[in-house]
C-alpha cells in the first residue's frame, strides 16, 4: 500500500503532534504522576518524536531514496 505525499505528511504530522502532547504531559505533570512513564518516554516517545521530525524534515530525500531503490528492484537482471 502506497501513501500519497499528502496523506503521508498528514499522518506524520498527526503522530508528531500526538507524541508532542505526551511529551508535554510528561514535562509539566507532577513528578509522582510521571514516575511510571519514564521507560516509555525513553524508549518510545522521544525516539518516535525524533523519527517523525526527521521524516518530515527530509521527506523529499527519503522519497527519492525509496523510489530509486524500488526502481532498481523492479529491473530484473538477465
Amino acid at each position: 500500500m502506497r501513501l500519497s505525499p499528502r496523506k503521508s505528511r498528514v499522518l506524520l504530522r498527526t503522530i508528531h503532534v500526538a507524541v508532542a502532547l505526551v511529551l508535554g504531559t510528561y514535562v509539566y505533570a507532577p513528578e509522582h504522576v510521571t514516575d511510571g512513564m519514564r521507560p516509555a518516554m525513553m524508549f518510545v516517545v522521544v525516539p518516535l518524536a525524533t523519527l517523525t521530525g526527521l521524516c518530515m524534515w527530509k521527506q523529499a530525500a527519503f522519497r527519492a531514496l525509496l523510489s530509486r531503490s524500488s526502481r532498481r528492484d523492479a529491473v530484473a537482471p538477465r
